[in-house]
């Protein structure tokens, strides 16, 4: 059971007293105690690195946590027989990007996440070959002062911006684009990318390490995240007329043994109690958790057995779910 969690310990003794209750509801009666013990080593972890997210396993056989990377909403998974951390894994994703740095002297890109980067590009402005972009004349040298980009300048940035577009056509990241405010509008005007460009931060990273960039680049992890986000209802639009996003229970249970599920996709905060048999394929919904019927979270057990069965798991705010639907799956076209 991987219980993740980064909020103050207020909401955590509210968030575990929950804990406690779907572990009574579901009669794991060796782990509640387990995880009634350990309740107080959980809180004094949390008040050593309050800011960090924590991931902690609780089982009869091992006990233990990981410090994760991004910030996360509070959420359990109960579970007996499939591995946690390749779970949290998968539900804590690490966009990628390229950011691009355009400074005085030369335009570089980086490819990255929020814990590695590194440079796969570099043009220096007094490096450029005479004919670069197919176009005579096109070698300038850093405009090295604060006045007015000159003219040869902005075409080696025209020519710059539309090589690096040939570079990451098929690329579906997003880009951020930094640096100096002057030479970087005339970088835009030349520069587009499908996938999304966040182009309003306007420091100049020339000088700064990858490691010193990288400590920049958790001020626009939203912003990252909002892209693939959009990106994702964009797909999730095409696959419904497409007829391979499934947005009713039944359907999906049928798909999970015939391994047809790639990915799904369920609501943050959200919880479906009720029955499950996997086998017959039948289910029934209760209003809340009763103990008298055995209730489980069905969106958990559903995500479990997509795991056994190869598919992976995303976790989104609800806003992203049609009305009339409590889960996702895309399936295999």
């Amino acid at each position: 059971m991987p219980l993740g969690y980064s909020l103050d310990l207020t909401a955590f003794d509210a968030f575990y007293d929950d804990l406690l209750v779907q572990l009574q509801v579901r009669e794991f009666s060796v782990l509640g105690k387990l995880v009634t013990k350990m309740r107080a080593s959980c809180k004094k972890i949390i008040k050593t690195q309050p800011l960090k997210s924590h991931g902690f396993f609780f089982s009869e056989n091992i006990q233990g946590y990981v410090l994760l990377q991004n910030p996360i909403e509070p959420y359990s998974l109960i579970s007996v027989n499939f591995h946690t951390r390749p779970l949290l894994e998968e539900l804590f994703v690490n966009p990628e990007f390229i950011l691009i740095n355009v400074s005085l002297y030369d335009i570089k890109i980086y490819r990255g996440d929020f814990n590695h980067l590194e440079i796969v590009q570099q043009y220096e402005f007094d490096a450029l070959p005479l004919g670069f972009g197919d176009q005579k004349n096109s070698r300038v040298f850093a405009p090295q002062y604060l006045g007015m980009v000159p003219y040869k300048s902005i075409m080696a940035i025209k020519n710059i911006a539309q090589k690096i577009m040939d570079i990451i056509l098929y690329q579906s990241n997003p880009v951020i684009v930094t640096g100096l405010l002057d030479v970087k509008t005339h970088f835009m005007r030349y520069f587009h990318h499908e996938f999304g460009v966040i182009s309003h931060l306007e420091e100049d990273f020339y000088e700064k390490t990858c490691v010193e960039i990288l400590e920049k680049c958790k001020n626009f992890r939203g912003m990252v995240m909002d892209y693939y986000s959009a990106q994702l209802k964009e797909r999730l639009k095409r696959m419904m007329k497409s007829k391979r996003v499934l947005t009713d229970l039944p359907s999906i249970i049928k798909a999970i043994p015939q391994e047809k599920i790639l990915h799904l996709v369920i609501p943050s905060e959200k919880k479906l109690w009720g029955k499950i048999n996997f086998e017959t394929g039948e289910y029934e919904l209760h209003k809340k958790a009763l103990k008298k019927e055995a209730s489980v979270d069905i969106l958990n057990e559903i995500a479990e057995e997509v795991m056994k069965h190869g598919g992976n798991i995303q976790i989104l705010g609800p806003h992203f779910f049609p009305a009339d639907s409590e889960v996702l799956a895309i399936v295999k076209g």
